[in-house]
């Protein structure tokens, strides 16, 4: 997989334009940023990190992850993404050009690694819940599969909810957390593909979802690494750091948000296959290739095409690729995490 085949470089400029527009709305409402404490663990022991943007990033001092504060408060958060025009033009120009190669790359190979992680810890294909369905690609994918008794997809946002409607699951269109106080349903598993770098208070989430697992099911989460190689290498030049992601989790640090929830985590993994290349291209277009240390001018410039491939396999295996998956299961009644 190429960056190109899901992010098409042809249409980078216009999204670029978006992006800026985005990023003024909300700091032309800063005087509704709020001060928070450690999103992961809770620490409110922080040191300044970098400012991108405007935005201004803290390292957790206890647990490493690092976050937005002040951030966005949640009213400004709703109404930001009302109005985005990034999430706009994805749906108008990115997602249409780039569908067929996202199903093939990120959506099938998405929807195996789910099933190999619930056949290797036994779970029963049951209720699936999918929060933050988006265009409904993986819901899908999962009701041609035909191995779930029932599938629903939570999708606050009116237009991707129409979207999802049209290809025939089950779509509440609301909040997670208002769906949990109001229902009695119960998931054998719950997903969520690139949302809780977005929340205001991914805590009050994960208690949610806790509360929506029956007891013995799976959640399975994924979000950037925030001690990914891009990350450290390219700092908030990274494509990962931007105005939407508020919360930079680890392999380390996001297992803690979930055990302080009564979740066990049973996998924490890093399955990227792009890092090499963004890391690559980062330093290309800031010209600074010839102030890498003499292993990386030879791994991403010297000997690329030798060298590029195993050196990717080599950070996803280590725990070390911006890309991060997690499986964490709710205990059976009476046990305990």
């Amino acid at each position: 997989m190429k960056e190109d085949d899901i992010r098409p470089s042809r249409l980078q400029a216009g999204q670029r334009v978006a992006l800026l527009h985005d990023i003024a709305f909300l700091l032309a409402r800063n005087e509704e940023f709020v001060q928070c404490a450690c999103p992961a663990c809770g620490s409110e022991r922080a040191r300044p990190r970098f400012e991108k943007n405007g935005f201004r990033y803290v390292d957790c001092l206890d647990c490493t992850s690092f976050y937005v504060n002040p951030r966005p408060g949640e009213r400004l958060l709703a109404d930001f993404y009302r109005q985005s025009e990034n999430y706009a033009y994805w749906a108008r120009h990115i997602y249409p050009a780039s569908a067929e190669a996202r199903h093939q790359s990120v959506i099938v190979p998405r929807v195996e690694r789910v099933l190999e992680l619930c056949q290797r810890i036994g779970l029963p294909c049951g209720d699936l819940l999918e929060v933050g369905a988006g265009y409904g690609s993986f819901c899908r994918e999962m009701q041609q599969r035909g191995l779930w008794q029932r599938i629903v997809g939570i999708e606050p946002t009116p237009d991707l909810a129409a979207i999802c409607r049209e290809q025939g699951f089950e779509v509440v269109e609301q909040p997670v957390e208002v769906y949990a106080a109001a229902t009695a349903q119960r998931f054998d598993l719950i997903a969520a593909f690139e949302v809780i770098e977005h929340l205001f208070a991914p805590g009050q989430v994960v208690a949610s979802l806790s509360a929506l697992l029956r007891p013995g099911g799976a959640l399975i989460l994924t979000c950037p690494n925030g001690a990914g190689f891009d990350v450290q290498q390219l700092g908030p030049e990274s494509p990962c750091v931007d105005h939407e992601h508020l919360n930079y989790f680890n392999t380390r640090s996001l297992p803690l948000l979930l055990q302080r929830h009564g979740l066990e985590t049973l996998a924490c993994f890093t399955p990227g296959k792009l890092d090499a290349e963004l890391v690559r291209k980062g330093v290309q277009a800031q010209g600074r290739e010839a102030e890498l240390d003499p292993f990386l001018q030879d791994v991403l410039f010297n000997r690329w095409d030798e060298l590029g491939p195993a050196f990717q396999r080599f950070l996803a295996e280590s725990g070390m690729s911006s890309h991060m998956w997690v499986m964490a299961r709710k205990p059976e009644e009476g046990a305990r995490v």
